[in-house]
Order: structure tokens, then C-alpha cells, then sequence
């Protein structure tokens, strides 16, 4: 069995290849050769990331620098190689031109997978919705508001965002040696970020909320980690607010749960989120997070995260921040192990039912 897994977004360190990177490594790969798309443009980190996790990586142009050369590349991999399912991952129904592409190639297995509750070219998205709906077979959602935007009152699949307890489990050593490496002295208080840096992330509202916490509480560190095409401009909005000493930038990293011991509040005022996998991460390693009420409740599984409007004051979200209840994450560890897998996001229980679903699914074909 044949599986081409599709981000189209590239493959970055975002959320969507955070999700292909922990399924297809700890899924039971026997029987199934599962590659992975990538593009001219790949990020390294992402890349060592997929090839460590027993998956052929496939490089073919980016989307959006020569949609056409993209379009017939993929299409003639997809025909040659014979693929079986395509597994597609995005936001809207622009997916339809890698769904296309497996259409006429002969794929008769075609996953649209949602990540998301909207999309930056709603106007294309529109457009291609009628088009869209024709071109899948299967419809997968992260959760039933992401599925309920692309999919409406059709029936979908949610696939939680899964995460491996024991690689985001909380590490005191980690904390000490991390805080040590970051310069950050032990008694001072960390806040976190982990994501792209583009406009949904709202980086420029964060450090914002950073600048009116630190004014009430000098001892503290905001540490972001991730790439992207923002970061000039949040780096700048740093030194201008004369952050610098008090402001990390980790870049694209591989060990994000080592860092994640080393925080203490975790922070996502994004403009929107499907069901973002970060946040699932964050409550595994036990940390109290203040997140955007545009984003889904559907991600709060534990009693570790707290809801705020971004159309409040800074000053409000860092009050909130001064609120929130700061636990022992030894002792919480097996309370919120418990609440994660109840709620269905042990990665090693997902990847078993997804590995089920392709095979069933592949069972039709043959």
C-alpha cells in the first residue's frame, strides 16, 4: 500500500507537518510504504524530521512559486509510482489542485484533510468549493469546528491531533539544563510561544501582552521558537520596546519538548486555529495556557487552559497571565496523562486507528 501524505502548505515546522511528523512515526509502518511531499523550499529541521521517522521524502517545486510545473510534477509522480492513497492537508479548497493531480492519475483514494476554520483567500476558496467537493473521496478533520468549515454538512473523520505522552512529559532536569543554556535564571518566570511567524499567529499582539507583563513583573522571559516570514518585523517591534535582554528567538528547532520544561505559561493569541497541535503539547508537558477564544474549545482537554478575547487590552491578557494557576507539574503529571487519553489524544492509540482506516480503505480498491 502506497501513501503520498500532501502538506500544501510545504513542509515547515508548522502545525500540519507536526501532525504528518507524529503519526507516520509512531504508526506500525509494516505493509505500508508511506512518503511524504516536500518542495524546493523545505525546512531542514522538517526534513531530518520525516526521513528519522522511516518515510521517503519527495521533492518537487513549490506551489506557489510555479503552480502549473507544480500541478504536472505531481501529477506524473502520483502515475508513475502507482500511489494508492493521496492524503492531502490544508485549510480550504484550494487542496482541489493536488486532488486533481491524483484524480487524473488514477488515485482512487483521496484524503482532504482540515486543519483549520478558515483560510487567508477565502475569495479562491469560494470559487473552488463546488469543484472541491467533487475531487475528494474521503473528508478528515482535526476537529469538528475544522470539519464543519470545509466540509458543511457532509460526514468527516476526525483525526485527533495525537501526541506521545512520554516525549512531552515534563523534565526538571530539562528545565534546569535549558533555563541554564537560555541564560535564564531558575527563580524567573518563562512565558512561551511555539509557532510559524506569520500574521495568523498575531506575534506583534503578543509581545505586546509580553511588554505589559514585564512591566509588572520584571523577572521574566518570553521564549519564542519557530520560523517565518514575520520574524524581521517581531524582532524589530522587540528592540524598539527595548526587550532585547528579556526576549529569546529560538528559531526551527527539533527538541521542543525540552524547551517546553523550561516554561511556565504558554501563550497562542492567534487570529485563528483549526485545533492547534501545540496546545495538546503544551497540557502533555503540564503548562498553563492563555489562548485566543478564537480558537476552538475543542483543545481545552485538561483544566490547563484559559480562554481571552484578542479585541481586549494587552494589559488584560497579562492581568490573566498574573491569575493563572502556576501547579507542580510533577505531582499534576499523572492527572493530566489521564486526561489527555480520555480525551482521545494518545498518539499511540490514534496512529493505530488511522493505520486501520487506510487499510480499509485500500481493501475497497483491491
Amino acid at each position: 500500500m502506497k501513501i503520498l501524505q500532501i502538506p500544501t502548505g510545504g513542509l515547515f515546522s508548522d502545525g500540519i507537518n507536526s501532525f504528518i511528523v507524529e503519526y507516520v512515526t509512531a504508526m506500525d509502518k509494516s505493509e505500508m510504504d508511506i512518503r511524504v511531499l516536500a518542495t524546493n523550499n523545505a525546512e531542514e529541521n522538517t526534513l531530518q524530521r520525516v526521513k528519522e521517522s522511516g518515510c521517503e521524502v519527495v521533492s518537487i517545486p513549490y506551489r506557489k512559486q510555479n503552480i502549473i510545473k507544480y500541478f504536472f510534477k505531481l501529477f506524473r509522480y502520483i502515475a508513475k509510482e502507482k500511489i494508492d492513497i493521496v492524503h492531502v492537508h490544508g485549510s480550504s479548497a484550494i487542496m482541489s489542485v493536488e486532488l486533481l493531480a491524483a484524480k487524473l492519475a488514477g488515485c482512487k483514494v483521496r484524503i482532504a484533510h482540515s486543519h483549520n476554520t478558515i483560510c487567508e483567500n477565502q475569495r479562491v476558496d469560494q470559487i473552488l468549493r463546488p469543484v472541491f467537493d467533487k475531487l475528494y473521496t474521503e473528508c478528515f478533520s482535526c476537529g469538528q469546528e475544522a470539519g464543519k468549515w470545509l466540509f458543511g454538512n457532509r460526514n468527516f473523520i476526525v483525526i485527533p491531533n495525537g501526541r506521545s505522552l512520554k516525549k512531552y512529559e515534563y523534565n526538571q532536569k530539562k528545565r534546569l539544563q535549558y533555563r541554564k543554556k537560555l541564560h535564564i535564571p531558575d527563580d524567573a518566570l518563562v512565558i512561551g510561544h511555539v509557532g510559524r511567524f506569520n500574521e495568523q499567529k498575531n506575534h506583534k499582539y503578543l509581545i505586546q501582552i509580553f511588554y505589559e507583563f514585564h512591566k509588572r513583573y520584571p523577572k521574566s522571559y518570553l521564549v519564542l521558537i519557530g520560523t517565518g516570514d514575520t520574524v524581521t518585523k517581531v524582532k524589530q517591534q522587540v528592540t524598539e520596546l527595548e526587550l532585547e535582554n528579556y526576549v529569546i528567538f529560538i528559531g526551527a528547532v527539533n527538541n521542543v519538548p525540552d524547551y517546553l520544561s523550561a516554561f511556565d505559561v504558554m501563550l497562542l493569541p492567534s487570529l485563528y486555529e483549526g485545533l492547534p497541535s501545540v496546545v495538546i503539547e503544551w497540557q502533555i508537558s503540564g503548562l498553563p495556557c492563555l489562548i485566543s477564544d478564537n480558537i476552538t474549545n475543542e483543545c481545552k482537554i485538561t483544566s490547563l487552559v484559559e480562554f481571552e478575547s484578542i479585541e481586549t487590552t494587552p494589559e488584560t491578557w497579562a492581568k490573566d497571565i498574573v491569575e493563572l494557576k502556576i501547579e507542580d507539574r510533577n505531582i499534576n503529571k499523572d492527572k493530566i496523562f489521564k486526561e489527555v487519553r480520555d480525551a482521545g489524544y494518545d498518539i499511540d492509540e490514534d496512529a493505530k486507528k488511522l493505520k486501520e482506516l487506510y487499510e480499509s480503505l485500500y481493501s475497497f480498491i483491491k
